[in-house]
């Protein structure tokens, strides 16, 4: 009796309203969790709750701290959504605890993304210090497979990279895709392997610009795995788009500025889709273990992450530790580069490297097959 009670003493005026706000705050919780399974193009709206997924969840978590002061039974209403999305959750934030230890094993694989953003090169930033800290870091991680977006190279002289690369880390080969290049230099998606590389090719191409997946199979003793290397399309924002997004009311025009941007992000959530279901279909052709990573420029509450994830284990899933930021610029909240693994791997360690070398840190895992 003493339970029912709970519920059936009516609320007061400004509870009843703070409940009506926790129900709508539910509500986007709710659609925030179908932002990962439902395409962008049969619900345009889903990804934009789940871009805002964090805030979302804060305000919730809100909502039951609350009713545990006032009304303990009102807040299961909030608690059970909350724990109904526990693996979502748990792909933003790590609950391992943090090993100091991530000295490299004979036996496992150690696989690393980054993006290198040109190496500043767009900037007309200092590069040499960057590319010389970048390579230091490749040496120091000493990863078995490297997979690098954004990649600048010369064809000659101190900004050649692929070679310099290959002369001082130890890799033995590479698979370079070129989205853009010219007789003296070249941009675009990079595989390094200490094992050699028996077949290559890229899966989307010119109707993404520069945003592309490309894939190489390498043999480690007689195993052949499948590596892909994925830079999904990005938001395309441009500078005023960015300070807007972090000062809107800076911005004189402030209802031009909001359908501009909402614009380019409703076309990278739809082309993005059209990526990852490419993708997914060459998966499913596959039949060697597979490794796949890079800079998907999307959250884990998206469609094409949770796709290209589906089946596979999320190594930051499986042994991160933490907030899992991978992404610093602008609002650093966002987890955005991953590495995901088939099933039959026995992923070790998770490393996101808090080195600012690019917009992006790099991340690394070890993988036992």
């Amino acid at each position: 009796m003493a339970r029912k009670s709970l519920f059936k003493k009516k609320l007061g005026f400004v509870s009843k309203t703070i409940f009506l706000c926790n129900i709508v705050a539910v509500f986007f919780l709710l659609l925030s969790y179908a932002a990962s399974f439902i395409n962008p193009k049969t619900a345009w709206f889903l990804p934009f709750f789940g871009l805002g997924y964090l805030p979302i969840l804060i305000v919730n978590i809100g909502f039951v701290l609350y009713w545990l002061l006032r009304r303990p039974a009102y807040a299961l209403f909030t608690l059970i959504p909350v724990l109904l999305g526990w693996n979502l959750l748990t792909q933003h934030i790590g609950f391992r605890s943090k090993i100091k230890d991530v000295s490299k094993n004979e036996q496992t694989i150690r696989v690393m993304s980054f993006n290198a953003h040109l190496f500043n090169e767009v900037n007309e930033m200092p590069s040499t210090t960057i590319r010389d800290e970048v390579v230091t870091l490749i040496k120091n991680t000493n990863p078995d497979v490297l997979c690098i977006q954004e990649f600048f190279t010369k064809i000659k002289g101190t900004k050649q990279m692929s070679d310099r690369i290959l002369a001082e880390s130890g890799l033995q080969d590479y698979f370079f895709e070129p989205a853009t290049k010219s007789e003296h230099e070249g941009y675009g998606q990079v595989i390094f392997s200490k094992y050699p590389i028996i077949h290559s090719g890229t899966i989307t191409k010119n109707e993404y610009g520069i945003n592309r997946i490309t894939f190489a199979d390498i043999v480690k003793n007689q195993d052949t795995i499948r590596v892909y290397n994925v830079h999904l399309r990005s938001f395309g924002l441009q500078t005023e788009d960015k300070e807007f997004i972090q000062n809107p009311s800076n911005t004189s025009s402030e209802d031009h500025a909001t359908t501009r941007v909402g614009r380019k992000l409703k076309y990278a959530f739809e082309r993005r889709g059209q990526q990852a279901e490419a993708l997914r279909d060459h998966i499913v052709t596959t039949h060697y273990p597979i490794i796949i990573m890079g800079d998907f420029n999307d959250t884990p509450m998206s469609y094409s992450v949770n796709l290209i994830g589906k089946g596979m284990k999320n190594t930051f899933q499986e042994k991160g530790q933490g907030w899992g930021v991978t992404h610093y610029e602008m609002l650093p909240i966002f987890q955005i580069d991953y590495i995901f693994c088939s099933p039959q791997f026995q992923v070790e360690h998770y490393r996101i490297i808090k080195q600012e070398l690019s917009d992006h840190y790099p991340l690394f895992a070890d993988i036992r097959l």
